[in-house]
């Protein structure tokens, strides 16, 4: 490997997760946030500058692999899992339940239309759990290429704020209580950042109950890669992974269950795990951004509206579905 292309593009990717930064502060752009920004950047530099960005590409594969993984691990310390046990097991039943039915509908959808079953999967992912920190979770265990990342976690950055502007919108008219439609803005949006956007104008009820339920769904990560994981490969041919009894736990899953534990116990200080929280969002943009230098636009053009359809329509039941058993549990 040669040194300086490899520093070249950890810088590049650096560079570019350090302008989504900045970038993701402006009015419209604050919705999409950091990683989205980071992706979009990526895809924008290498549409304009293949000769620049093909020599620097160990380094920003390895930002796409590594540096995510890393990232993911930090991004535990956002978890008090005691506090989501203190809300009640209706919460958990909401949040659990919410993940199960996005994925299903989705992948069903996914296999129906025909859609590339891994791009589904990611797509499912990040509506169902957390948006583009599941996608990039899962894509590494279930080996999906970087062009179905980048285009899965477009998707839903572009589904997210368009549900986050209907919900606004609706808001006046539903009659819901403050803790009503934050628990059904928890559950049903995609990001952190359009769930911290949609529930606002709701109140400090709203936003508290709906970042509570979001939070609860983060947890559910972990085990939702592994099952992506046993799912995606328990039939490979190669032998050493033939055996799905066998199969390892990946290993930033268990580091972000372990920074959780931590947090939960309080092991590190409030600044501490604030300068933690940053690190993780800055590395993960390193990554995306990496995702998005490795991605060819016409990648993206050769699989066409499907996973858009999909993913529209997942989500609308998705809201619907939430609603509905907000209403059944008597939250």
């Amino acid at each position: 490997m040669n040194q300086s292309r490899f520093i070249g593009g950890l810088l590049l990717t650096a560079l570019l997760a350090a302008a989504a930064q900045m970038m993701a502060r402006l009015p419209l752009l604050s919705i999409f946030g950091v990683m989205v920004t980071a992706i979009l950047l990526g895809l924008a530099l290498r549409a304009i500058g293949e000769a620049v960005v093909t020599p620097l590409s160990p380094g920003i594969s390895f930002s796409a692999k590594y540096v995510l993984r890393v990232g993911i691990i930090l991004m535990g310390v956002r978890l008090n899992i005691g506090d989501i046990v203190a809300a009640g097991w209706k919460t958990i039943v909401l949040d659990v339940m919410v993940i199960l039915f996005a994925i299903s509908v989705i992948l069903y959808l996914g296999r129906k239309m025909c859609l590339e079953p891994k791009l589904t999967a990611l797509i499912a992912a990040g509506t169902g759990v957390c948006g583009a920190a599941a996608i990039g979770a899962v894509g590494p265990v279930i080996k999906a290429k970087d062009e179905e990342v980048a285009l899965s976690v477009a998707i839903i950055a572009l589904l997210g704020t368009l549900f986050t502007v209907i919900y606004t919108a609706l808001l006046p008219i539903l009659n819901w209580s403050p803790h009503e439609y934050g628990l059904f803005a928890g559950a049903t949006l995609h990001e952190i950042a359009h769930v911290v956007a949609a529930s606002a104008p709701g109140g400090p009820v709203s936003s508290d109950t709906a970042l509570l339920v979001k939070l609860g769904r983060v947890v559910l990560l972990a085990p939702v890669v592994m099952v992506m994981d046993w799912l995606y490969n328990k039939r490979s041919q190669n032998p050493s992974l033939a055996n799905p009894g066998k199969r390892v736990i990946p290993w930033f899953v268990l580091g972000f269950l372990g920074m959780a534990l931590l947090n939960t116990y309080h092991v590190f200080t409030a600044d501490t795990a604030q300068k933690i929280i940053s690190t993780s969002v800055f590395l993960l943009a390193m990554a995306m951004a990496g995702m998005g230098l490795n991605v060819h636009i016409a990648d993206i053009r050769r699989v066409g509206l499907m996973p858009m359809v999909v993913g529209i329509t997942g989500s609308v039941l998705l809201s619907l579905f939430g609603r509905g058993l907000i209403v059944l549990l008597g939250l």
